[in-house]
């Protein structure tokens, strides 16, 4: 009997409510947000069984090498309608080697920008750790952020080792499939939520950062995933060479709404949903449903051989 090939898929949010506000999941496989398949023969299907029944039909063969068993890369919306803490986020070897999981990058793409926004990404000039330390236990640590003030359409890198936070903005994280970070100062001094400040020390880059603001088509390439942004002016074809390199692919509606046409099915998504095209997935035509429709586009590019990140 012939197998059934994989289809694109969409999948329900999961909602999960902040001090600062709200994070939307809207594509995760991290064992506590488990994302389910809402359209397609595959609904009510969770994105972990689909991993572990399909493995590289879904992710690609060099993404499976890698990854294993677990999706390789996380899609949430963050709501931030105070100030997120202050956090900073391991690489992937220290994350392997003390907590048997993955590190994170992430990339935030910035939707809305309040009034008073801000992202704060790393120092404004070098730090050091006694400095921070004191500063984070006399609540003067902002004076040691290099921030700007964020406007929609703009991206942001957030790498392993710099300290991060957000304020009054709504943002679109695609990151490694990975939560592992530690938060390092909450800006409420009577918060009650716990503070890993002294076990994250040691992951922290010191050094002044100069926070890059990434516009145009090709707002990320990393090791992790790659982003590509477009204006949907006319339909595009979403072809099986392009498939072909191992990777699925994610597209993600950022303004307008979008269409995803296969032979059987039209798949509609707009602003802050997404489709996940399966690296098995035949020919698929991408188009606008409505005028200005802007997208994002998700992708693993080729790594070097492995058995898996986590062996």
């Amino acid at each position: 009997m012939e197998e059934k090939k994989l289809t694109p898929m969409k999948f329900l949010p999961d909602v999960q409510e902040f001090p600062w506000g709200k994070a939307t999941y809207r594509l995760a496989d991290l064992g506590f947000v488990d994302s389910m398949a809402s359209e397609g023969w595959l609904g009510g299907s969770t994105l972990s069984d689909i991993m572990q029944t399909y493995l590289e039909r879904v992710v690609g063969e060099n993404a499976f090498e890698w990854y294993g068993t677990q999706f390789p890369v996380m899609v949430k919306q963050l709501d931030v309608r105070g100030r997120t803490s202050l956090h900073v986020n391991p690489d992937d070897e220290t994350a392997e080697q003390r907590y048997d999981s993955f590190g994170k990058t992430a990339l935030w793409y910035v939707e809305e920008a309040g009034p008073e926004a801000r992202i704060m990404i790393g120092f404004r000039r070098d730090v050091s750790a006694s400095e921070f330390y004191e500063a984070c236990g006399s609540g003067n640590v902002e004076k040691l952020l290099a921030w700007v003030s964020p406007k929609a359409g703009e991206a942001y890198l957030v790498t392993p080792g710099l300290v991060h936070a957000a304020q009054d903005v709504k943002l679109l994280e695609i990151a490694e499939s990975s939560e592992l970070w530690f938060r390092l100062h909450e800006w409420n001094q009577g918060s009650e939520r716990e503070v890993q400040l002294e076990e994250g020390l040691d992951l922290i880059d010191w050094h002044a950062h100069k926070i890059e603001v990434l516009k145009g088509p090709g707002l990320a390439v990393t090791p992790q995933f790659s982003v590509k942004e477009a204006e949907l002016t006319a339909p595009a074809a979403v072809i099986e060479d392009e498939l072909g390199l191992g990777s699925f692919l994610i597209y993600i509606c950022v303004a307008g709404e979008a269409a995803l046409r296969t032979d059987e099915q039209c798949f509609r998504f707009g602003k802050g949903e997404l489709v996940l095209v399966p690296s098995e997935s035949g020919n698929c035509m991408l188009e606008a449903a409505a005028p200005g429709t802007k997208i994002l586009e998700v992708r693993l590019d080729p790594r070097p051989e492995q058995d898996s990140y986590l062996s």
